[in-house]
Protein backbone atom coordinates (compact mmCIF):
# COMPACT_ATOMS: atom_id res chain seq x y z
CA UNK A 1 0.00 0.00 0.00
CA UNK A 2 3.00 2.51 0.61
CA UNK A 3 3.08 3.11 -3.34
CA UNK A 4 -0.59 3.93 -3.43
CA UNK A 5 0.61 6.75 -0.35
CA UNK A 6 3.20 8.24 -2.54
CA UNK A 7 0.97 8.59 -5.56
CA UNK A 8 -1.52 10.62 -3.21
CA UNK A 9 1.02 12.79 -2.10
CA UNK A 10 2.23 13.61 -5.68
CA UNK A 11 -0.94 13.81 -6.85
CA UNK A 12 -2.06 16.38 -4.50
CA UNK A 13 1.41 18.38 -4.74
CA UNK A 14 0.97 18.38 -8.52
CA UNK A 15 -2.28 20.41 -7.70
CA UNK A 16 0.45 23.58 -6.26
CA UNK A 17 -0.14 22.05 -2.07
CA UNK A 18 3.00 21.66 -0.68
CA UNK A 19 1.37 20.80 2.51
CA UNK A 20 -0.12 17.45 2.66
CA UNK A 21 -0.74 14.18 4.91
CA UNK A 22 -1.98 11.12 5.69
CA UNK A 23 -4.25 9.40 8.50
CA UNK A 24 -4.88 5.24 9.28
CA UNK A 25 -7.86 3.78 10.83
CA UNK A 26 -5.53 4.11 14.04
CA UNK A 27 -5.43 7.57 13.94
CA UNK A 28 -8.91 8.33 13.73
CA UNK A 29 -9.92 8.24 17.44
CA UNK A 30 -11.42 11.40 18.91
CA UNK A 31 -14.27 13.58 18.86
CA UNK A 32 -17.13 12.13 16.64
CA UNK A 33 -15.98 14.55 13.96
CA UNK A 34 -13.28 13.02 13.52
CA UNK A 35 -14.99 9.54 11.93
CA UNK A 36 -14.84 9.51 8.83
CA UNK A 37 -17.47 7.11 8.02
CA UNK A 38 -19.98 9.78 8.68
CA UNK A 39 -18.74 11.27 5.12
CA UNK A 40 -18.21 7.80 3.66
CA UNK A 41 -19.24 4.31 5.31
CA UNK A 42 -16.52 2.14 5.80
CA UNK A 43 -14.12 5.23 5.28
CA UNK A 44 -10.64 4.12 7.36
CA UNK A 45 -8.13 6.53 6.34
CA UNK A 46 -8.27 10.39 5.52
CA UNK A 47 -5.82 12.32 3.23
CA UNK A 48 -5.28 15.93 5.10
CA UNK A 49 -4.29 19.09 3.01
CA UNK A 50 -3.87 23.02 3.20
CA UNK A 51 -2.93 25.93 1.13
CA UNK A 52 -2.09 29.35 2.72
CA UNK A 53 -4.18 32.66 2.14
CA UNK A 54 -3.15 35.70 0.33
CA UNK A 55 -0.85 37.75 2.61
CA UNK A 56 -1.49 40.63 0.38
CA UNK A 57 -5.31 40.71 1.19
CA UNK A 58 -4.89 39.90 4.82
CA UNK A 59 -3.31 43.10 5.54
CA UNK A 60 -5.62 45.21 3.29
CA UNK A 61 -8.07 43.08 5.97
CA UNK A 62 -6.31 43.64 8.95
CA UNK A 63 -4.93 47.54 8.13
CA UNK A 64 -9.02 48.54 7.77
CA UNK A 65 -8.55 49.16 3.93
CA UNK A 66 -10.67 46.98 2.65
CA UNK A 67 -12.54 43.75 3.24
CA UNK A 68 -13.14 42.82 -0.54
CA UNK A 69 -10.06 41.44 -1.63
CA UNK A 70 -10.29 39.10 1.45
CA UNK A 71 -13.29 38.01 1.17
CA UNK A 72 -12.39 36.88 -2.57
CA UNK A 73 -9.32 35.45 -1.35
CA UNK A 74 -12.04 33.60 0.90
CA UNK A 75 -13.80 32.85 -2.29
CA UNK A 76 -10.98 31.38 -3.79
CA UNK A 77 -9.62 29.73 -1.32
CA UNK A 78 -12.64 27.41 -0.52
CA UNK A 79 -13.12 26.66 -4.30
CA UNK A 80 -9.68 25.49 -5.10
CA UNK A 81 -10.47 23.71 -1.80
CA UNK A 82 -13.43 21.74 -2.90
CA UNK A 83 -11.74 21.23 -6.37
CA UNK A 84 -8.47 19.81 -4.98
CA UNK A 85 -10.25 17.17 -3.13
CA UNK A 86 -13.27 16.71 -5.65
CA UNK A 87 -9.65 15.76 -7.69
CA UNK A 88 -8.14 13.85 -5.12
CA UNK A 89 -11.51 11.70 -4.63
CA UNK A 90 -11.76 11.06 -8.05
CA UNK A 91 -7.45 10.00 -8.72
CA UNK A 92 -8.45 7.39 -5.49
CA UNK A 93 -11.57 6.18 -6.77
CA UNK A 94 -9.34 5.28 -9.93
CA UNK A 95 -6.91 3.36 -7.96
CA UNK A 96 -9.64 1.26 -6.75
CA UNK A 97 -10.95 2.31 -3.58
CA UNK A 98 -13.98 4.69 -2.31
CA UNK A 99 -13.18 8.01 -1.71
CA UNK A 100 -15.29 11.43 -0.80
CA UNK A 101 -14.50 15.05 -0.39
CA UNK A 102 -15.47 16.50 2.54
CA UNK A 103 -16.73 20.04 1.33
CA UNK A 104 -14.96 23.66 3.08
CA UNK A 105 -17.28 24.63 5.41
CA UNK A 106 -20.82 24.19 6.42
CA UNK A 107 -21.40 20.96 6.17
CA UNK A 108 -22.63 20.22 9.51
CA UNK A 109 -24.75 17.68 11.33
CA UNK A 110 -28.00 17.51 12.03
CA UNK A 111 -29.03 18.96 15.99
CA UNK A 112 -32.00 19.79 17.72
CA UNK A 113 -29.95 22.93 18.72
CA UNK A 114 -29.60 23.97 15.24
CA UNK A 115 -27.12 26.74 16.45
CA UNK A 116 -24.70 24.08 17.95
CA UNK A 117 -23.93 21.64 15.43
CA UNK A 118 -20.82 20.04 14.86
CA UNK A 119 -19.32 19.13 11.41
CA UNK A 120 -19.61 15.95 9.41
CA UNK A 121 -16.27 15.93 9.48
CA UNK A 122 -13.76 18.23 10.77
CA UNK A 123 -10.84 19.46 8.63
CA UNK A 124 -8.72 20.54 11.46
CA UNK A 125 -8.73 17.53 13.77
CA UNK A 126 -7.64 15.83 10.13
CA UNK A 127 -5.05 18.24 9.72
CA UNK A 128 -4.00 16.54 13.01
CA UNK A 129 -4.01 13.51 13.11
CA UNK A 130 -2.63 13.51 9.45
CA UNK A 131 0.77 14.95 11.29
CA UNK A 132 0.10 18.01 8.89
CA UNK A 133 -0.44 20.81 11.89
CA UNK A 134 -0.93 21.00 15.94
CA UNK A 135 -4.05 22.79 17.83
CA UNK A 136 -2.85 26.30 18.94
CA UNK A 137 -4.03 28.64 21.34
CA UNK A 138 -7.02 29.53 19.21
CA UNK A 139 -8.05 25.92 18.79
CA UNK A 140 -6.85 27.07 15.16
CA UNK A 141 -4.62 24.38 13.40
CA UNK A 142 -1.24 25.85 12.82
CA UNK A 143 1.12 24.20 10.09
CA UNK A 144 5.00 25.19 10.63
CA UNK A 145 6.09 28.25 7.87
CA UNK A 146 2.32 29.14 7.67
CA UNK A 147 0.86 29.63 11.01
CA UNK A 148 -2.87 29.81 11.04
CA UNK A 149 -3.64 31.23 8.01
CA UNK A 150 -4.47 28.81 6.18
CA UNK A 151 -7.41 26.86 4.25
CA UNK A 152 -7.88 22.85 5.55
CA UNK A 153 -8.99 20.11 3.24
CA UNK A 154 -9.71 16.54 3.72
CA UNK A 155 -10.73 13.63 1.37
CA UNK A 156 -11.98 10.41 3.84
CA UNK A 157 -11.08 7.27 1.73
CA UNK A 158 -11.99 3.35 2.38
CA UNK A 159 -8.33 2.53 1.82
CA UNK A 160 -6.24 0.93 4.52
CA UNK A 161 -3.46 3.94 4.31
CA UNK A 162 -0.18 4.13 6.19
CA UNK A 163 -0.16 6.99 9.38
CA UNK A 164 2.37 10.07 8.38
CA UNK A 165 4.41 11.04 11.95
CA UNK A 166 1.99 13.04 13.99
CA UNK A 167 3.22 16.34 16.09
CA UNK A 168 3.14 16.84 19.45
CA UNK A 169 0.19 17.72 21.01
CA UNK A 170 2.09 20.73 22.53
CA UNK A 171 4.26 21.64 20.32
CA UNK A 172 2.99 25.05 19.00
CA UNK A 173 1.34 25.94 22.53
CA UNK A 174 5.03 25.44 23.94
CA UNK A 175 6.75 26.84 21.50
CA UNK A 176 4.95 29.42 19.87
CA UNK A 177 1.53 30.38 21.70
CA UNK A 178 3.38 30.42 24.96
CA UNK A 179 5.76 33.33 23.62
CA UNK A 180 2.73 35.27 21.99
CA UNK A 181 -0.88 35.28 22.82
CA UNK A 182 -1.70 37.71 20.28
CA UNK A 183 -4.60 35.70 18.69
CA UNK A 184 -6.19 36.17 21.97
CA UNK A 185 -5.82 39.76 22.23
CA UNK A 186 -6.90 39.49 18.72
CA UNK A 187 -10.43 38.34 19.58
CA UNK A 188 -13.20 41.34 19.66
CA UNK A 189 -15.85 39.47 22.32
CA UNK A 190 -13.06 37.65 24.14
CA UNK A 191 -14.22 33.67 23.63
CA UNK A 192 -11.05 32.05 25.17
CA UNK A 193 -8.53 32.45 27.47
CA UNK A 194 -4.36 33.51 27.36
CA UNK A 195 -3.90 31.93 30.43
CA UNK A 196 -5.87 28.77 30.78
CA UNK A 197 -6.06 25.65 29.03
CA UNK A 198 -8.88 23.07 27.73
CA UNK A 199 -8.06 20.02 25.65
CA UNK A 200 -9.44 18.01 22.99
CA UNK A 201 -8.79 14.39 23.13
CA UNK A 202 -7.21 12.26 19.94
CA UNK A 203 -5.45 9.30 19.68
CA UNK A 204 -5.26 9.02 23.66
CA UNK A 205 -3.53 11.93 23.84
CA UNK A 206 -4.63 15.67 25.29
CA UNK A 207 -4.44 18.47 22.85
CA UNK A 208 -4.41 21.78 24.30
CA UNK A 209 -5.89 24.97 23.66
CA UNK A 210 -7.21 28.68 25.33
CA UNK A 211 -10.21 27.67 27.50
CA UNK A 212 -13.54 29.03 25.91
CA UNK A 213 -15.77 31.61 27.92
CA UNK A 214 -18.57 30.94 25.58
CA UNK A 215 -18.75 29.71 22.07
CA UNK A 216 -21.75 32.16 21.32
CA UNK A 217 -19.18 34.68 21.65
CA UNK A 218 -17.32 33.50 18.29
CA UNK A 219 -20.60 32.86 16.29
CA UNK A 220 -21.95 36.43 17.25
CA UNK A 221 -18.67 38.72 16.53
CA UNK A 222 -17.74 36.28 13.22
CA UNK A 223 -21.31 36.59 11.79
CA UNK A 224 -20.76 40.32 11.95
CA UNK A 225 -23.09 41.43 15.05
CA UNK A 226 -20.84 42.75 17.22
CA UNK A 227 -17.49 44.16 15.76
CA UNK A 228 -16.02 46.59 18.82
CA UNK A 229 -13.38 45.48 20.26
CA UNK A 230 -13.24 44.93 24.29
CA UNK A 231 -11.25 47.89 25.18
CA UNK A 232 -13.14 49.68 22.35
CA UNK A 233 -10.16 50.90 20.45
CA UNK A 234 -10.60 48.81 17.05
CA UNK A 235 -13.38 46.71 15.36
CA UNK A 236 -13.47 43.46 13.12
CA UNK A 237 -15.50 44.81 9.79
CA UNK A 238 -18.66 43.76 10.91
CA UNK A 239 -21.42 46.44 11.21
CA UNK A 240 -23.11 46.02 13.98
CA UNK A 241 -22.63 46.39 18.24
CA UNK A 242 -24.38 44.79 20.76
CA UNK A 243 -25.01 47.36 23.32
CA UNK A 244 -24.64 45.21 26.44
CA UNK A 245 -21.28 43.63 25.06
CA UNK A 246 -19.68 47.11 25.13
CA UNK A 247 -16.63 47.35 27.26
CA UNK A 248 -16.89 43.30 27.66
CA UNK A 249 -19.78 43.74 30.08
CA UNK A 250 -20.87 40.59 28.86
CA UNK A 251 -21.08 37.12 31.41
CA UNK A 252 -20.20 34.48 29.34
CA UNK A 253 -21.92 32.29 32.18
CA UNK A 254 -25.29 33.65 31.20
CA UNK A 255 -25.97 31.51 28.68
CA UNK A 256 -29.44 32.62 27.87
CA UNK A 257 -28.11 36.33 28.18
CA UNK A 258 -25.49 35.50 25.89
CA UNK A 259 -27.95 33.70 22.89
CA UNK A 260 -30.73 35.98 23.62
CA UNK A 261 -28.23 38.63 22.79
CA UNK A 262 -27.30 36.87 19.16
CA UNK A 263 -30.78 36.10 18.08
CA UNK A 264 -31.64 39.40 18.44
CA UNK A 265 -28.84 40.74 16.79
CA UNK A 266 -29.47 38.06 13.81
CA UNK A 267 -32.98 38.91 13.51
CA UNK A 268 -32.66 42.55 13.35
CA UNK A 269 -29.87 42.59 11.09
CA UNK A 270 -32.35 42.42 7.68
CA UNK A 271 -29.66 40.20 5.98
CA UNK A 272 -28.84 37.33 8.07
CA UNK A 273 -29.82 34.75 5.86
CA UNK A 274 -28.35 35.98 2.24
CA UNK A 275 -25.25 36.30 4.28
CA UNK A 276 -25.65 32.53 5.36
CA UNK A 277 -26.12 31.72 1.95
CA UNK A 278 -23.26 33.20 0.69
CA UNK A 279 -21.19 31.70 3.10
CA UNK A 280 -22.72 28.29 2.46
CA UNK A 281 -22.45 28.65 -0.95
CA UNK A 282 -18.91 29.84 -1.56
CA UNK A 283 -17.57 26.80 0.47
CA UNK A 284 -19.51 23.55 0.52
CA UNK A 285 -20.67 23.89 -3.18
CA UNK A 286 -18.02 23.35 -6.04
CA UNK A 287 -19.02 26.20 -8.75
CA UNK A 288 -17.64 26.24 -11.96
CA UNK A 289 -13.73 26.97 -12.52
CA UNK A 290 -14.85 29.76 -15.18
CA UNK A 291 -15.86 31.77 -11.77
CA UNK A 292 -12.84 32.07 -10.36
CA UNK A 293 -10.70 32.42 -13.83
CA UNK A 294 -13.02 34.99 -15.51
CA UNK A 295 -15.16 36.76 -12.88
CA UNK A 296 -12.87 36.68 -9.52
CA UNK A 297 -10.13 39.28 -10.01
CA UNK A 298 -6.50 39.31 -9.01
CA UNK A 299 -5.82 41.57 -6.03
CA UNK A 300 -3.80 43.85 -8.13
CA UNK A 301 -7.01 44.48 -10.39
CA UNK A 302 -9.72 45.61 -8.08
CA UNK A 303 -11.22 49.03 -8.21
CA UNK A 304 -9.23 51.35 -5.68
CA UNK A 305 -12.69 53.06 -4.64
CA UNK A 306 -15.08 51.14 -1.74
CA UNK A 307 -18.20 51.47 -3.10
CA UNK A 308 -16.97 50.59 -6.85
CA UNK A 309 -15.21 47.05 -5.00
CA UNK A 310 -18.47 46.47 -2.69
CA UNK A 311 -20.36 46.56 -6.21
CA UNK A 312 -18.31 43.60 -8.10
CA UNK A 313 -18.81 41.71 -4.79
CA UNK A 314 -22.84 42.39 -5.33
CA UNK A 315 -22.91 41.67 -8.45
CA UNK A 316 -20.40 38.43 -8.12
CA UNK A 317 -22.68 36.82 -5.57
CA UNK A 318 -26.60 37.87 -7.89
CA UNK A 319 -25.22 36.71 -11.02
CA UNK A 320 -23.33 33.29 -10.07
CA UNK A 321 -25.20 32.37 -6.52
CA UNK A 322 -28.39 34.09 -7.83
CA UNK A 323 -28.32 36.31 -3.94
CA UNK A 324 -30.01 39.06 -3.14
CA UNK A 325 -30.83 41.32 -0.16
CA UNK A 326 -27.40 42.00 0.79
CA UNK A 327 -26.48 45.02 3.13
CA UNK A 328 -22.80 44.53 2.99
CA UNK A 329 -21.49 42.00 0.12
CA UNK A 330 -18.66 41.15 1.99
CA UNK A 331 -20.08 38.91 4.37
CA UNK A 332 -16.86 37.98 6.25
CA UNK A 333 -15.60 40.26 8.79
CA UNK A 334 -13.83 38.13 11.22
CA UNK A 335 -11.54 35.31 11.38
CA UNK A 336 -8.55 36.73 12.99
CA UNK A 337 -7.57 35.11 15.60
CA UNK A 338 -6.20 32.83 12.34
CA UNK A 339 -5.38 36.36 9.93
CA UNK A 340 -2.69 37.21 12.65
CA UNK A 341 -1.35 33.89 13.33
CA UNK A 342 1.81 33.99 11.05
CA UNK A 343 4.67 31.78 9.98
CA UNK A 344 6.41 33.45 12.75
CA UNK A 345 6.35 35.89 16.09
CA UNK A 346 7.58 38.85 14.45
CA UNK A 347 5.09 38.67 11.59
CA UNK A 348 2.11 37.86 14.21
CA UNK A 349 3.24 40.41 16.34
CA UNK A 350 3.53 42.98 12.94
CA UNK A 351 0.10 42.15 11.79
CA UNK A 352 -1.62 42.36 15.13
CA UNK A 353 -0.53 45.68 15.48
CA UNK A 354 -1.94 46.42 12.18
CA UNK A 355 -4.98 45.59 13.44
CA UNK A 356 -5.33 47.68 16.33
CA UNK A 357 -3.45 50.44 15.09
CA UNK A 358 -5.95 50.62 12.06
CA UNK A 359 -8.45 51.30 14.53
CA UNK A 360 -12.19 51.37 13.95
CA UNK A 361 -14.53 51.15 11.32
CA UNK A 362 -18.09 52.02 10.91
CA UNK A 363 -21.01 52.32 8.33
CA UNK A 364 -21.19 55.84 7.19
CA UNK A 365 -22.80 57.93 4.46
CA UNK A 366 -23.63 55.32 1.48
CA UNK A 367 -22.87 52.56 3.51
CA UNK A 368 -19.47 53.54 3.07
CA UNK A 369 -17.30 52.07 5.93
CA UNK A 370 -15.39 55.06 7.82
CA UNK A 371 -12.56 55.06 9.74
CA UNK A 372 -12.42 56.32 13.06
CA UNK A 373 -9.50 57.02 15.22
CA UNK A 374 -11.12 57.07 18.59
CA UNK A 375 -14.67 55.08 20.22
CA UNK A 376 -16.70 58.54 20.54
CA UNK A 377 -15.77 59.69 16.97
CA UNK A 378 -16.84 56.40 16.20
CA UNK A 379 -20.23 56.77 17.90
CA UNK A 380 -20.87 60.00 16.24
CA UNK A 381 -20.35 58.80 13.35
CA UNK A 382 -22.78 55.43 13.70
CA UNK A 383 -25.66 58.38 15.11
CA UNK A 384 -25.39 59.90 12.03
CA UNK A 385 -25.91 57.69 9.86
CA UNK A 386 -27.99 54.79 11.30
CA UNK A 387 -28.74 51.53 9.71
CA UNK A 388 -31.98 51.22 9.51
CA UNK A 389 -33.99 48.20 8.28
CA UNK A 390 -38.17 47.62 8.10
CA UNK A 391 -40.30 45.68 9.74
CA UNK A 392 -40.72 43.72 6.41
CA UNK A 393 -37.02 43.03 5.36
CA UNK A 394 -36.52 41.45 9.34
CA UNK A 395 -39.70 39.07 8.96
CA UNK A 396 -38.91 38.21 5.38
CA UNK A 397 -35.07 37.17 6.73
CA UNK A 398 -36.37 35.70 9.71
CA UNK A 399 -38.72 33.12 7.74
CA UNK A 400 -35.72 32.17 5.24
CA UNK A 401 -33.21 32.21 7.85
CA UNK A 402 -35.78 29.81 9.83
CA UNK A 403 -35.98 27.97 6.36
CA UNK A 404 -32.44 27.33 5.80
CA UNK A 405 -31.66 25.79 9.52
CA UNK A 406 -35.20 23.86 9.62
CA UNK A 407 -34.35 22.30 6.37
CA UNK A 408 -30.26 21.66 6.74
CA UNK A 409 -29.53 21.25 10.15
CA UNK A 410 -32.46 20.39 12.73
CA UNK A 411 -33.23 17.05 13.47
CA UNK A 412 -31.93 14.69 15.74
CA UNK A 413 -29.07 12.09 15.03
CA UNK A 414 -28.59 9.42 18.02
CA UNK A 415 -25.51 8.02 16.53
CA UNK A 416 -23.71 11.03 16.77
CA UNK A 417 -25.21 11.93 20.16
CA UNK A 418 -23.69 8.49 21.50
CA UNK A 419 -20.51 8.99 20.28
CA UNK A 420 -20.42 12.48 21.65
CA UNK A 421 -21.05 10.61 24.95
CA UNK A 422 -18.62 8.05 24.73
CA UNK A 423 -16.04 10.64 23.83
CA UNK A 424 -16.82 13.10 26.94
CA UNK A 425 -16.40 10.17 29.35
CA UNK A 426 -13.05 9.26 27.30
CA UNK A 427 -11.98 12.91 27.81
CA UNK A 428 -13.11 13.34 31.61
CA UNK A 429 -11.09 10.17 31.99
CA UNK A 430 -8.03 11.38 30.51
CA UNK A 431 -8.29 15.09 32.25
CA UNK A 432 -8.24 13.05 35.55
CA UNK A 433 -5.15 11.05 34.81
CA UNK A 434 -3.26 14.02 33.62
Amino acid sequence: MADLEQKIKDFVKKQDVDVVGIAGPERLNGPPSLNPTYTLKGAKSVVAFAIPMDVNAIYEFLGKKSSVSHNLDQLKGNQRVNRIGNKLAEFIRSEGYRAREVAANTNYRRSLNPIFVIPTFSHRFAAIAAGIGGQGLSGNVMIEGYGAAVYLGSVVTDAVLESDPAIDPRYFMDNYCAKCKLCEKSCASGMFLADEEEAVLINGELHPRGKRRNMMFCMTTCFGMHALSRDKKWTTWGRHWIKDWIGDKQDPNDKGKIRRDFAKAVATAGDSAPRYDVIRESSSELHPQELLENKVPDYKDLPKDELDRNKLMEDLVEENFGIKGLVDPNVLTCGQCALVCGPNLDETAQRYHLLIESGLVVPGEEGRMVNCNTYEEACEIKKKYPQRVSGKQMRADRRHLAKIFTRRYFGIEPKSIIQGLIYDRKLKKALKAH
